[in-house]
């Protein structure tokens, strides 16, 4: 069962949405520029893919601190549709990565010239953008990634 989802609601979810084998479920911040966090979970509440970030509008950057996938979901267009998500909160922001592997390597610049952000890896985010204490409130159901 997903991370801060009771198993009543988890039931009720697969209930209204039957034909759905993938589930997005969004964690907003708790506050300030504290982490966002995007999951995508299979029908038993398995995460596969998980997305990361920290958008500060004060000033305007954000940092993709993570984004991970099983190898199964890879190379579908579900990494892209992820971030692409998350850049939509600032989209002429200064957007900057963690650390990235050898996927990401080839991901992150591939995107950066199909989106305009930078994407620079190993990137600074600001002061404001706190990646060690989050907090996050009860996950929503979304269905426009």
């Amino acid at each position: 069962m997903p991370e801060q989802v009771g198993e009543l609601r988890w039931w009720w979810i697969k209930l209204r949405n039957p034909r759905d084998d993938r589930f997005f479920l969004y964690y907003p911040n708790g506050g300030g520029a504290d982490a966002k966090v995007l999951r995508v979970c299979d029908r038993g509440g398995i995460e596969h893919a998980i997305l990361i970030w920290s958008v500060c509008h004060e000033c305007q950057c954000g940092l993709i601190a993570k984004i991970s996938m099983i190898p199964e979901w890879q190379r579908q267009g579900l990494g892209r549709r992820l971030v692409r998500w998350a850049l939509r909160e600032g989209p002429n922001y200064a957007w900057v990565t963690s650390s990235q592997s050898p996927d990401g390597q080839q991901f992150f610049p591939a995107l950066a010239r199909e989106t305009g952000a930078a994407l620079t890896n190993k990137g600074e985010p600001c002061v404001h953008v706190d990646v060690v204490n989050r907090s996050f409130p009860r996950p929503r159901l979304v269905r426009d990634i």
